[in-house]
Protein backbone atom coordinates (compact mmCIF):
# COMPACT_ATOMS: atom_id res chain seq x y z
CA UNK A 1 0.00 0.00 0.00
CA UNK A 2 1.03 3.69 -0.56
CA UNK A 3 0.37 5.95 2.45
CA UNK A 4 0.09 10.10 1.65
CA UNK A 5 -0.36 12.75 5.06
CA UNK A 6 -0.33 16.32 4.67
CA UNK A 7 -1.08 18.99 6.74
CA UNK A 8 -3.76 20.88 4.89
CA UNK A 9 -4.18 23.78 6.84
CA UNK A 10 -7.82 23.52 6.26
CA UNK A 11 -9.71 21.80 3.77
CA UNK A 12 -11.58 24.70 1.58
CA UNK A 13 -11.26 25.54 -2.01
CA UNK A 14 -10.62 23.58 -4.71
CA UNK A 15 -7.15 23.98 -5.34
CA UNK A 16 -6.29 21.70 -2.11
CA UNK A 17 -8.85 19.35 -3.10
CA UNK A 18 -7.15 19.31 -6.62
CA UNK A 19 -3.70 18.93 -5.31
CA UNK A 20 -4.24 16.10 -3.55
CA UNK A 21 -6.43 14.66 -5.67
CA UNK A 22 -3.43 14.79 -8.23
CA UNK A 23 -0.81 13.60 -6.10
CA UNK A 24 -3.45 10.77 -5.03
CA UNK A 25 -3.34 9.92 -8.86
CA UNK A 26 0.07 9.96 -9.37
CA UNK A 27 1.55 8.40 -6.83
CA UNK A 28 -1.30 5.59 -6.41
CA UNK A 29 -2.19 6.51 -2.91
CA UNK A 30 -4.37 3.73 -0.82
CA UNK A 31 -4.58 5.27 2.14
CA UNK A 32 -4.39 8.78 3.16
CA UNK A 33 -4.04 11.36 6.58
CA UNK A 34 -5.08 14.64 6.58
CA UNK A 35 -4.59 16.56 9.63
CA UNK A 36 -5.88 19.74 10.43
CA UNK A 37 -8.90 20.03 7.95
CA UNK A 38 -10.23 22.81 10.17
CA UNK A 39 -13.97 21.80 9.74
CA UNK A 40 -16.50 21.22 12.52
CA UNK A 41 -17.77 17.67 10.20
CA UNK A 42 -16.87 16.30 6.93
CA UNK A 43 -19.57 15.11 4.65
CA UNK A 44 -19.23 12.73 1.96
CA UNK A 45 -19.38 15.20 -0.97
CA UNK A 46 -16.23 17.12 1.39
CA UNK A 47 -14.07 14.00 1.02
CA UNK A 48 -15.06 12.86 -2.75
CA UNK A 49 -13.10 16.17 -3.39
CA UNK A 50 -9.84 14.97 -2.20
CA UNK A 51 -10.25 11.13 -3.08
CA UNK A 52 -12.40 10.93 -6.04
CA UNK A 53 -15.52 8.73 -7.40
CA UNK A 54 -13.72 5.44 -5.81
CA UNK A 55 -15.08 3.45 -3.30
CA UNK A 56 -13.23 4.17 -0.20
CA UNK A 57 -13.81 4.06 3.94
CA UNK A 58 -13.20 7.05 5.98
CA UNK A 59 -13.13 8.40 9.52
CA UNK A 60 -13.07 11.86 11.04
CA UNK A 61 -12.30 13.86 14.06
CA UNK A 62 -14.07 17.18 14.40
CA UNK A 63 -12.10 20.34 14.41
CA UNK A 64 -12.48 22.62 17.91
CA UNK A 65 -13.53 26.23 15.94
CA UNK A 66 -11.20 26.56 13.58
CA UNK A 67 -8.18 24.37 15.38
CA UNK A 68 -7.38 21.11 14.40
CA UNK A 69 -9.26 18.24 12.62
CA UNK A 70 -8.64 14.68 11.43
CA UNK A 71 -9.29 12.62 8.52
CA UNK A 72 -8.35 9.25 7.14
CA UNK A 73 -9.44 8.00 3.69
CA UNK A 74 -8.61 4.25 2.68
CA UNK A 75 -9.57 2.32 -0.55
CA UNK A 76 -11.66 -0.35 1.16
CA UNK A 77 -11.20 -2.86 -1.80
CA UNK A 78 -7.45 -3.26 -0.51
CA UNK A 79 -8.05 -3.05 3.01
CA UNK A 80 -11.12 -4.12 5.50
CA UNK A 81 -12.02 -1.78 8.42
CA UNK A 82 -12.15 -4.29 11.63
CA UNK A 83 -11.94 -1.02 14.33
CA UNK A 84 -11.33 2.65 14.83
CA UNK A 85 -10.06 4.50 17.87
CA UNK A 86 -10.51 8.14 18.01
CA UNK A 87 -9.39 11.09 20.24
CA UNK A 88 -9.02 14.55 19.46
CA UNK A 89 -5.52 14.23 18.54
CA UNK A 90 -5.14 10.76 16.53
CA UNK A 91 -7.19 8.35 14.83
CA UNK A 92 -6.46 4.60 15.07
CA UNK A 93 -7.44 2.62 12.21
CA UNK A 94 -7.36 -1.16 12.52
CA UNK A 95 -7.73 -3.89 10.03
CA UNK A 96 -6.74 -6.29 7.31
CA UNK A 97 -5.12 -6.39 3.70
CA UNK A 98 -6.97 -7.83 1.08
CA UNK A 99 -5.61 -11.53 0.41
CA UNK A 100 -3.45 -11.42 3.56
CA UNK A 101 -3.95 -12.22 7.05
CA UNK A 102 -2.02 -9.73 7.99
CA UNK A 103 -3.01 -6.52 10.55
CA UNK A 104 -2.49 -3.34 10.27
CA UNK A 105 -2.96 -0.62 12.19
CA UNK A 106 -2.89 2.86 10.69
CA UNK A 107 -2.43 5.89 12.91
CA UNK A 108 -3.19 9.46 11.87
CA UNK A 109 -1.81 11.82 14.50
CA UNK A 110 -1.37 16.11 14.77
CA UNK A 111 -0.11 16.49 17.73
CA UNK A 112 -1.37 19.44 20.02
CA UNK A 113 1.64 22.55 20.82
CA UNK A 114 2.85 22.44 24.40
CA UNK A 115 5.22 20.00 25.02
CA UNK A 116 3.41 18.45 28.32
CA UNK A 117 0.26 17.75 26.25
CA UNK A 118 2.37 16.00 23.95
CA UNK A 119 3.63 14.26 26.71
CA UNK A 120 0.67 13.09 27.63
CA UNK A 121 -0.24 12.58 23.83
CA UNK A 122 3.05 10.17 23.62
CA UNK A 123 2.31 8.28 26.69
CA UNK A 124 -1.58 7.31 25.33
CA UNK A 125 -0.14 6.43 21.97
CA UNK A 126 2.69 4.01 23.75
CA UNK A 127 -0.10 2.35 25.30
CA UNK A 128 -2.02 2.03 22.09
CA UNK A 129 0.45 0.64 20.38
CA UNK A 130 1.87 -2.10 22.94
CA UNK A 131 -1.62 -3.02 23.25
CA UNK A 132 -2.45 -4.47 19.62
CA UNK A 133 -0.70 -6.49 17.33
CA UNK A 134 0.15 -6.37 13.61
CA UNK A 135 2.02 -4.03 11.74
CA UNK A 136 1.99 -0.31 12.98
CA UNK A 137 1.83 2.83 10.23
CA UNK A 138 2.28 6.04 12.41
CA UNK A 139 2.40 9.34 10.47
CA UNK A 140 1.06 12.87 10.63
CA UNK A 141 1.99 16.12 12.13
CA UNK A 142 3.91 15.58 15.55
CA UNK A 143 4.47 18.94 16.00
CA UNK A 144 8.08 18.18 17.42
CA UNK A 145 11.78 17.36 16.37
CA UNK A 146 14.48 14.69 17.09
CA UNK A 147 17.63 16.83 17.15
CA UNK A 148 18.60 20.30 16.48
CA UNK A 149 19.34 19.61 13.09
CA UNK A 150 15.77 19.38 12.31
CA UNK A 151 14.92 23.00 12.82
CA UNK A 152 16.96 26.07 11.30
CA UNK A 153 16.10 29.91 12.83
CA UNK A 154 13.80 27.85 15.33
CA UNK A 155 13.53 27.67 19.05
CA UNK A 156 14.48 23.77 19.87
CA UNK A 157 13.23 22.85 22.82
CA UNK A 158 15.44 19.42 24.42
CA UNK A 159 12.89 18.09 26.54
CA UNK A 160 10.14 18.46 23.70
CA UNK A 161 12.87 16.05 21.62
CA UNK A 162 13.82 13.65 24.31
CA UNK A 163 10.30 13.05 25.21
CA UNK A 164 9.53 12.42 21.65
CA UNK A 165 12.69 10.37 21.19
CA UNK A 166 12.03 8.48 24.27
CA UNK A 167 8.18 7.77 22.87
CA UNK A 168 9.67 6.40 19.41
CA UNK A 169 12.17 4.13 21.29
CA UNK A 170 9.71 2.58 23.86
CA UNK A 171 7.39 2.10 20.72
CA UNK A 172 9.95 0.13 18.68
CA UNK A 173 9.18 2.29 15.90
CA UNK A 174 11.73 3.22 13.27
CA UNK A 175 11.82 5.56 10.70
CA UNK A 176 12.75 5.69 6.75
CA UNK A 177 15.06 7.76 5.14
CA UNK A 178 13.14 10.74 3.77
CA UNK A 179 14.45 12.15 0.17
CA UNK A 180 13.29 15.23 -1.61
CA UNK A 181 13.89 17.62 1.16
CA UNK A 182 15.55 17.48 4.54
CA UNK A 183 12.06 20.22 6.36
CA UNK A 184 8.51 19.48 5.67
CA UNK A 185 7.31 22.78 7.19
CA UNK A 186 8.41 26.13 6.37
CA UNK A 187 7.85 29.91 7.34
CA UNK A 188 5.66 32.02 4.83
CA UNK A 189 8.91 33.78 4.30
CA UNK A 190 10.82 30.89 4.12
CA UNK A 191 13.31 31.56 6.68
CA UNK A 192 12.21 29.29 9.31
CA UNK A 193 12.14 25.33 8.44
CA UNK A 194 11.33 22.22 10.78
CA UNK A 195 10.56 18.28 10.13
CA UNK A 196 7.69 18.15 11.70
CA UNK A 197 5.76 15.34 9.64
CA UNK A 198 7.19 12.15 9.25
CA UNK A 199 5.99 8.29 9.24
CA UNK A 200 6.98 5.77 11.96
CA UNK A 201 6.73 1.81 11.21
CA UNK A 202 7.40 -0.56 13.56
CA UNK A 203 9.94 -3.93 12.85
CA UNK A 204 7.49 -5.80 11.17
CA UNK A 205 5.95 -3.53 8.86
CA UNK A 206 9.78 -2.36 8.21
CA UNK A 207 10.90 -5.97 7.73
CA UNK A 208 8.12 -6.57 5.57
CA UNK A 209 8.92 -3.86 2.91
CA UNK A 210 12.43 -2.27 3.69
CA UNK A 211 13.00 -0.89 0.25
CA UNK A 212 9.97 1.01 0.75
CA UNK A 213 10.35 5.27 -0.29
CA UNK A 214 9.15 7.92 1.72
CA UNK A 215 9.13 11.14 -0.12
CA UNK A 216 8.51 14.89 0.68
CA UNK A 217 6.98 16.43 -2.10
CA UNK A 218 6.59 20.16 -3.02
CA UNK A 219 4.56 22.54 -0.46
CA UNK A 220 1.83 23.83 -2.94
CA UNK A 221 -1.42 25.01 -1.13
CA UNK A 222 -0.31 24.40 2.79
CA UNK A 223 3.16 25.67 3.98
CA UNK A 224 3.60 21.73 5.15
CA UNK A 225 5.09 19.11 2.34
CA UNK A 226 2.98 15.94 1.59
CA UNK A 227 4.94 12.90 2.60
CA UNK A 228 4.30 9.99 0.40
CA UNK A 229 5.22 6.28 1.71
CA UNK A 230 5.14 3.78 -1.04
CA UNK A 231 5.92 0.02 -0.42
CA UNK A 232 6.24 -0.27 -4.20
CA UNK A 233 9.29 -1.53 -4.92
CA UNK A 234 11.18 -0.98 -8.37
CA UNK A 235 12.43 -3.79 -10.25
CA UNK A 236 15.63 -3.09 -11.79
CA UNK A 237 16.52 -6.52 -13.18
CA UNK A 238 18.10 -9.45 -11.78
CA UNK A 239 19.46 -9.78 -8.43
CA UNK A 240 23.51 -10.00 -8.68
CA UNK A 241 24.71 -12.89 -7.97
CA UNK A 242 26.22 -13.38 -4.12
CA UNK A 243 28.48 -16.55 -3.15
CA UNK A 244 27.33 -17.40 0.87
CA UNK A 245 30.04 -19.23 2.72
CA UNK A 246 28.07 -21.90 4.06
CA UNK A 247 27.94 -23.96 0.78
CA UNK A 248 31.55 -24.64 1.09
CA UNK A 249 30.24 -26.99 3.47
CA UNK A 250 27.56 -28.36 1.17
CA UNK A 251 27.20 -31.63 -0.87
CA UNK A 252 28.50 -31.25 -4.35
CA UNK A 253 29.74 -27.95 -4.32
CA UNK A 254 33.27 -28.65 -4.68
CA UNK A 255 32.71 -31.12 -7.24
CA UNK A 256 30.71 -28.48 -9.06
CA UNK A 257 33.47 -25.90 -9.12
CA UNK A 258 36.18 -27.98 -10.14
CA UNK A 259 34.36 -29.90 -12.68
CA UNK A 260 33.90 -26.12 -14.33
CA UNK A 261 37.62 -25.20 -13.77
CA UNK A 262 38.86 -28.13 -15.20
CA UNK A 263 36.48 -28.55 -18.57
CA UNK A 264 36.50 -25.03 -19.15
CA UNK A 265 38.57 -24.18 -22.58
CA UNK A 266 41.09 -21.78 -23.52
CA UNK A 267 39.85 -19.51 -25.83
CA UNK A 268 43.39 -17.83 -26.06
CA UNK A 269 43.72 -13.87 -26.45
CA UNK A 270 43.97 -11.89 -23.43
CA UNK A 271 44.59 -13.60 -20.02
CA UNK A 272 42.45 -10.80 -17.98
CA UNK A 273 39.46 -11.58 -20.75
CA UNK A 274 40.08 -15.49 -20.01
CA UNK A 275 39.63 -15.25 -16.17
CA UNK A 276 36.64 -13.33 -16.39
CA UNK A 277 34.69 -15.95 -18.96
CA UNK A 278 36.21 -18.57 -16.53
CA UNK A 279 34.34 -17.20 -13.50
CA UNK A 280 31.56 -16.43 -15.54
CA UNK A 281 31.01 -19.97 -16.28
CA UNK A 282 31.68 -21.54 -12.52
CA UNK A 283 29.17 -19.01 -11.52
CA UNK A 284 26.69 -20.57 -13.59
CA UNK A 285 27.68 -23.84 -12.45
CA UNK A 286 26.99 -22.63 -9.08
CA UNK A 287 23.61 -21.01 -10.10
CA UNK A 288 22.47 -24.37 -11.18
CA UNK A 289 23.97 -26.37 -8.15
CA UNK A 290 22.24 -23.75 -5.68
CA UNK A 291 18.92 -23.96 -7.42
CA UNK A 292 18.92 -27.91 -6.97
CA UNK A 293 20.72 -27.69 -3.59
CA UNK A 294 17.46 -25.75 -2.15
CA UNK A 295 15.22 -27.61 -3.98
CA UNK A 296 16.40 -30.84 -1.66
CA UNK A 297 17.11 -29.41 1.03
CA UNK A 298 13.26 -28.02 1.03
CA UNK A 299 12.55 -31.68 0.43
CA UNK A 300 14.73 -33.06 2.85
CA UNK A 301 13.40 -30.57 5.98
CA UNK A 302 10.09 -31.08 5.14
CA UNK A 303 10.53 -35.13 5.26
CA UNK A 304 12.11 -34.38 8.61
CA UNK A 305 9.62 -32.14 10.39
CA UNK A 306 7.61 -35.00 9.78
CA UNK A 307 9.14 -38.08 10.60
CA UNK A 308 10.25 -35.49 14.14
CA UNK A 309 6.08 -34.83 14.82
CA UNK A 310 5.29 -38.46 14.06
CA UNK A 311 7.71 -39.72 16.81
CA UNK A 312 7.28 -37.23 19.29
CA UNK A 313 3.50 -38.02 18.83
CA UNK A 314 4.21 -41.52 19.64
CA UNK A 315 6.69 -40.41 22.08
CA UNK A 316 3.47 -39.50 24.49
CA UNK A 317 1.70 -43.31 24.00
CA UNK A 318 4.52 -45.53 24.71
CA UNK A 319 9.07 -45.50 24.92
CA UNK A 320 10.70 -45.42 21.34
CA UNK A 321 12.42 -47.88 20.48
CA UNK A 322 16.07 -47.80 19.40
CA UNK A 323 15.62 -47.56 15.82
CA UNK A 324 12.86 -44.87 16.48
CA UNK A 325 15.49 -43.02 18.53
CA UNK A 326 18.41 -42.87 15.97
CA UNK A 327 15.91 -41.78 13.36
CA UNK A 328 14.55 -38.64 15.92
CA UNK A 329 18.29 -37.54 16.78
CA UNK A 330 19.15 -37.93 12.72
CA UNK A 331 16.30 -35.99 11.49
CA UNK A 332 17.02 -32.72 14.40
CA UNK A 333 20.59 -33.00 13.25
CA UNK A 334 19.42 -32.21 9.90
CA UNK A 335 17.02 -29.15 11.52
CA UNK A 336 19.83 -28.43 13.14
CA UNK A 337 22.13 -28.19 10.07
CA UNK A 338 20.14 -26.01 8.05
CA UNK A 339 19.24 -23.47 10.60
CA UNK A 340 23.25 -23.29 11.16
CA UNK A 341 23.07 -22.69 7.71
CA UNK A 342 21.09 -19.95 7.54
CA UNK A 343 22.17 -18.27 10.33
CA UNK A 344 25.66 -17.93 8.66
CA UNK A 345 24.06 -16.59 5.30
CA UNK A 346 22.21 -14.01 7.68
CA UNK A 347 25.60 -13.04 9.44
CA UNK A 348 27.02 -12.30 5.78
CA UNK A 349 24.47 -10.75 4.76
CA UNK A 350 24.24 -8.03 7.35
CA UNK A 351 28.08 -7.97 7.60
CA UNK A 352 27.90 -7.37 11.36
CA UNK A 353 30.53 -9.12 13.22
CA UNK A 354 29.22 -10.76 16.57
CA UNK A 355 30.81 -10.57 19.55
CA UNK A 356 31.15 -14.28 19.74
CA UNK A 357 31.05 -16.31 16.95
CA UNK A 358 28.97 -18.99 18.60
CA UNK A 359 26.38 -16.27 18.94
CA UNK A 360 23.13 -16.58 17.18
CA UNK A 361 20.31 -13.95 16.86
CA UNK A 362 18.95 -14.38 13.42
CA UNK A 363 16.16 -11.41 13.85
CA UNK A 364 19.22 -9.13 14.66
CA UNK A 365 21.15 -9.79 11.21
CA UNK A 366 17.41 -10.27 9.88
CA UNK A 367 17.26 -6.80 10.78
CA UNK A 368 20.64 -5.18 9.61
CA UNK A 369 19.99 -6.67 6.38
CA UNK A 370 17.32 -5.08 6.31
CA UNK A 371 18.61 -1.45 6.95
CA UNK A 372 20.82 -2.01 4.45
CA UNK A 373 18.77 -2.71 1.75
CA UNK A 374 16.70 0.39 2.93
CA UNK A 375 19.84 2.67 3.42
CA UNK A 376 21.45 1.15 -0.29
CA UNK A 377 17.86 1.09 -2.53
CA UNK A 378 17.56 3.29 -5.60
CA UNK A 379 14.28 4.80 -5.88
CA UNK A 380 15.15 7.11 -8.50
CA UNK A 381 17.59 10.16 -9.08
CA UNK A 382 16.93 13.61 -10.12
CA UNK A 383 18.07 14.43 -13.69
CA UNK A 384 18.26 17.76 -14.63
CA UNK A 385 15.88 19.35 -11.47
CA UNK A 386 13.17 16.83 -12.94
CA UNK A 387 12.81 13.17 -10.84
CA UNK A 388 13.11 10.29 -12.53
CA UNK A 389 12.45 6.99 -11.58
CA UNK A 390 11.67 4.33 -14.37
CA UNK A 391 14.44 2.10 -14.30
CA UNK A 392 15.72 2.10 -18.10
CA UNK A 393 16.26 5.62 -17.36
CA UNK A 394 17.72 5.35 -13.70
CA UNK A 395 20.09 2.61 -15.53
CA UNK A 396 20.70 5.13 -18.96
CA UNK A 397 21.67 7.97 -16.43
CA UNK A 398 24.06 6.03 -14.33
CA UNK A 399 25.75 4.71 -17.15
CA UNK A 400 26.20 7.90 -18.16
CA UNK A 401 27.95 9.34 -15.20
CA UNK A 402 30.39 6.64 -14.60
CA UNK A 403 31.27 6.57 -18.58
CA UNK A 404 31.88 10.83 -18.01
CA UNK A 405 34.31 9.73 -14.88
CA UNK A 406 36.31 7.36 -16.68
CA UNK A 407 36.33 9.04 -20.11
CA UNK A 408 39.99 9.94 -21.04
CA UNK A 409 39.73 13.99 -21.77
CA UNK A 410 43.74 14.56 -22.86
CA UNK A 411 44.07 12.74 -26.18
CA UNK A 412 47.79 13.98 -25.88
CA UNK A 413 50.22 13.86 -23.28
CA UNK A 414 52.76 16.42 -22.23
CA UNK A 415 56.52 15.06 -21.21
CA UNK A 416 57.97 16.46 -18.63
CA UNK A 417 61.65 17.57 -19.06
CA UNK A 418 63.50 17.14 -15.38
CA UNK A 419 67.01 16.36 -15.78
CA UNK A 420 68.17 17.83 -12.09
CA UNK A 421 65.37 15.52 -10.35
CA UNK A 422 66.95 12.36 -8.22
CA UNK A 423 65.62 9.17 -9.41
CA UNK A 424 66.06 5.90 -8.60
CA UNK A 425 68.22 2.91 -11.02
CA UNK A 426 67.05 1.85 -13.74
CA UNK A 427 67.87 -1.72 -11.80
CA UNK A 428 65.33 -0.47 -8.86
CA UNK A 429 62.78 0.60 -11.38
CA UNK A 430 62.72 -2.75 -13.70
CA UNK A 431 62.26 -4.10 -10.23
CA UNK A 432 59.03 -1.89 -9.46
CA UNK A 433 57.59 -2.58 -12.75
CA UNK A 434 58.19 -6.27 -13.34
CA UNK A 435 55.30 -8.55 -13.51
CA UNK A 436 54.36 -9.86 -10.03
CA UNK A 437 55.27 -13.57 -8.97
CA UNK A 438 53.13 -16.23 -8.50
CA UNK A 439 54.26 -16.19 -4.86
CA UNK A 440 53.29 -12.50 -4.27
CA UNK A 441 49.61 -12.71 -5.66
CA UNK A 442 49.18 -15.65 -3.51
CA UNK A 443 50.81 -14.13 -0.61
CA UNK A 444 48.50 -11.35 -0.56
CA UNK A 445 45.79 -12.95 -1.65
CA UNK A 446 45.87 -15.14 1.67
CA UNK A 447 46.55 -11.79 3.97
CA UNK A 448 43.08 -10.07 2.64
CA UNK A 449 40.04 -10.53 4.90
CA UNK A 450 37.79 -13.71 4.08
CA UNK A 451 34.62 -11.85 3.84
CA UNK A 452 35.81 -8.50 2.32
CA UNK A 453 32.45 -6.92 -0.09
CA UNK A 454 32.62 -9.30 -3.28
CA UNK A 455 32.96 -7.36 -6.01
CA UNK A 456 30.35 -7.52 -9.82
CA UNK A 457 31.18 -11.44 -9.90
CA UNK A 458 30.45 -11.92 -6.41
CA UNK A 459 33.10 -13.97 -5.10
CA UNK A 460 34.68 -13.19 -2.19
CA UNK A 461 38.29 -14.30 -0.64
CA UNK A 462 37.30 -17.17 1.47
CA UNK A 463 36.35 -18.54 -2.22
CA UNK A 464 39.54 -17.85 -3.57
CA UNK A 465 41.18 -19.50 -0.36
CA UNK A 466 39.02 -23.26 0.25
CA UNK A 467 39.78 -23.96 -3.87
CA UNK A 468 43.24 -23.90 -3.87
CA UNK A 469 44.14 -25.96 -6.84
CA UNK A 470 41.64 -23.43 -8.79
CA UNK A 471 43.68 -20.41 -7.27
CA UNK A 472 46.79 -22.03 -8.63
CA UNK A 473 45.47 -21.70 -12.20
CA UNK A 474 44.40 -18.42 -12.10
CA UNK A 475 47.24 -16.73 -9.92
CA UNK A 476 49.56 -16.98 -13.07
CA UNK A 477 46.55 -15.28 -14.68
CA UNK A 478 46.48 -12.78 -12.23
CA UNK A 479 50.49 -12.06 -11.89
CA UNK A 480 50.60 -11.04 -16.09
CA UNK A 481 47.24 -9.02 -16.23
CA UNK A 482 46.94 -7.70 -13.08
CA UNK A 483 47.17 -3.93 -14.27
CA UNK A 484 43.77 -4.59 -16.15
CA UNK A 485 42.09 -6.37 -13.65
CA UNK A 486 42.51 -4.07 -10.59
CA UNK A 487 40.23 -1.29 -12.11
CA UNK A 488 37.25 -4.46 -12.58
CA UNK A 489 36.22 -5.77 -9.35
CA UNK A 490 36.74 -4.34 -5.95
CA UNK A 491 38.24 -7.70 -4.62
CA UNK A 492 40.81 -7.36 -6.99
CA UNK A 493 41.57 -3.73 -6.38
CA UNK A 494 42.21 -4.29 -2.38
CA UNK A 495 45.10 -7.20 -4.27
CA UNK A 496 46.09 -4.56 -6.09
CA UNK A 497 47.11 -2.39 -3.37
CA UNK A 498 48.13 -4.57 -1.00
CA UNK A 499 50.76 -5.89 -3.60
CA UNK A 500 52.06 -2.57 -4.30
CA UNK A 501 52.00 -1.51 -0.96
CA UNK A 502 54.28 -4.44 0.13
CA UNK A 503 56.61 -4.38 -2.66
CA UNK A 504 59.98 -2.53 -1.80
CA UNK A 505 62.96 -1.22 -4.16
CA UNK A 506 65.26 -3.84 -3.62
Amino acid sequence: MNFLSVNLRGMGGDLKSGWIKGIKREHGVNFMMLQETKQGSVSRSDICKFWGSGSFGSESVDSSGLSGGLLSIWDDSRFHLSESVKERNYILIRGSLVGSNSMLNVLNVYAPQSIQAKKVLWDNLLLLINSKDGMWVVGGDFNAVRSREERRNCFYKAACADNFNSFIFESGLVEYNMRGGAFTWRSDNGKKKSKLDRFLVNSEFFNSWPEAELRALPKLWSDHSPLVLSSSVVKFGARPFLFFNSWLSKEGFKEVVVDACINFPDPGGPRDVYLIKKLGVVRSKIKEWRDDMIRKEGEVVSIAKEEVEAIEEILELRELTEEEEWSLVENRKILAEVELAKSMDLKQRSRIRWAKEGDENSRFFHSHINWRRACNVIHGLDVDGQWVSKPSLVKKEVFSFFRSRFKEECSDRPSLGCPDVQKISSSDANALESPFSREEVKRAVFECGDDRAPGPDGFNFRFFKFFGSFLRRILLVLSRSFMVLAGLTWDVGLLSSRLFLKRRIP
